[in-house]
Order: C-alpha cells, then sequence, then structure tokens
C-alpha cells in the first residue's frame, strides 16, 4: 500500500504480544503501548525534515550538525487512546505542540462522533502534523480527525498518521480520502468484526488503558 510504512522490530513483537493478550494487566498494557510509542516515534521521526547547524565543540571546532526543529511539529492524539502514545513521541520531540481532537463511536451506525477540536489554524508554524491513534479500523474516526486537521489549513502531505494497530478498511478508507498522508504502524490485521472491532487485534485500547 502506497504511504503505509509497518514498523519492523523484533522489540515491536514483545508489545504487540502484550497489547494482545487479554490477560495483560493495566499496568503492563499501559508499558507496552509507551514502549511500542517509543518504536513508531523513532519510525515516524525518519520522515521529519532536518535543518543544519554549526556548534563548537569543545576542542574549539566548528562541527556541522543537523536536527529538527521539533517546535515547529503538532502532536494530535485522537482521545481518549491517543493519550497513551503522546509521551513517547515528546520523548523525541519535547519542544512539539499538543492539540487534541475527540469523538467517540456510534455503535450501532460506527459513525465517529466528535465532540472536541482544538487543532489550531495553520499560521505558517508548523511544518509537520503527526496524528496519534492506537486503533485505526473503519478508519471513521481517522477521516474525521484528518478532516479537522485539513479545514484548518494543514495539506495533507504535512501530515503523518500514526497508529499501532490497523487494519486494511482504515488504512484504504484513509488512502482514498486523502492520498497524500503518510501512515506509519506496527502491524497490520486482517479484518474486521461486525462490530468494527480490529480481528485479532486487542479490544477496546482507550478501556484498557483506563478503564480495566
Amino acid at each position: 500500500m502506497n504511504n503505509v510504512t509497518v514498523l519492523d522490530n523484533p522489540i515491536g513483537g514483545n508489545c504487540i504480544r502484550a497489547l494482545r493478550d487479554k490477560n495483560t494487566e493495566t499496568s503492563d498494557f499501559r508499558r507496552a503501548l509507551r514502549t511500542l510509542g517509543y518504536l513508531l516515534a523513532v519510525e515516524t521521526c525518519k520522515k521529519l525534515e532536518t535543518k543544519e547547524d554549526k556548534v563548537l565543540t569543545p576542542l574549539e571546532v566548528e562541527a556541522v550538525c543537523t536536527y529538527v526543529d521539533d517546535s515547529r511539529i503538532l502532536l494530535v492524539p485522537v482521545l481518549r487512546a491517543g493519550l497513551g502514545l503522546v509521551d513517547s513521541f515528546l520523548t523525541f520531540l519535547p519542544s512539539a505542540r499538543v492539540a487534541h481532537v475527540g469523538m467517540y463511536r456510534d455503535h450501532e451506525t460506527l459513525e465517529a462522533k466528535p465532540y472536541l477540536n482544538n487543532v489550531p489554524a495553520n499560521n505558517g508554524g508548523i511544518d509537520r502534523v503527526i496524528v496519534l491513534d492506537p486503533m485505526l479500523a473503519t478508519g471513521n474516526s481517522g477521516v474525521k480527525a484528518l478532516e479537522f486537521i485539513v479545514e484548518k489549513g494543514y495539506m495533507p502531505e504535512q501530515i503523518i498518521y500514526v497508529c499501532a494497530f490497523s487494519a486494511r478498511p482504515g488504512l484504504e478508507q484513509i488512502q482514498n480520502k486523502f492520498p497524500g498522508v503518510e501512515i506509519v504502524t506496527a502491524v497490520i490485521d486482517p479484518i474486521l468484526n461486525e462490530k468494527g472491532y480490529i480481528v485479532p487485534g486487542l479490544g477496546d485500547a482507550g478501556d484498557r488503558l483506563y478503564l480495566d
């Protein structure tokens, strides 16, 4: 699939195993998602633009260095579950700004119902927007989040959509509606069940993070 990067890291497998296991305790589930978030953050950061600068070393020699200006990056977790990835990304991008979009799923229609959008308007101060959403299932919530962001003046080509678990229906819906958006995922599962859950998946990420 175009514009989709699948994480290739053996430690990612450890995390996915723990996240899938229904017997994983909440503390271990949180730890596994945080560790997987670190791996996803490193993979995502490969796609960021760098700048050059000169520094003076203790040997009084100038060295040319590349760096990421993380103050020009906006993280957008999709509430609730997206909060589980924020700290992992801020570890590597500590100056990034954080906005939120919130929505819940109508379990009858599977439609995404928004209740929060505080994404700032694009005033030229942001180079990249990174959406954080552990589960990309039907893609309905993902598309709504991307609509919120694009409506604020950001180009799809500026956006990276990061998810821990994904399914083909969600990936295809985002690609069809926002072909310029890049997607980074840890795993692609084959199907959705009749309730729109990823199979085999991990259940409800938000519930397992905050309610179990």
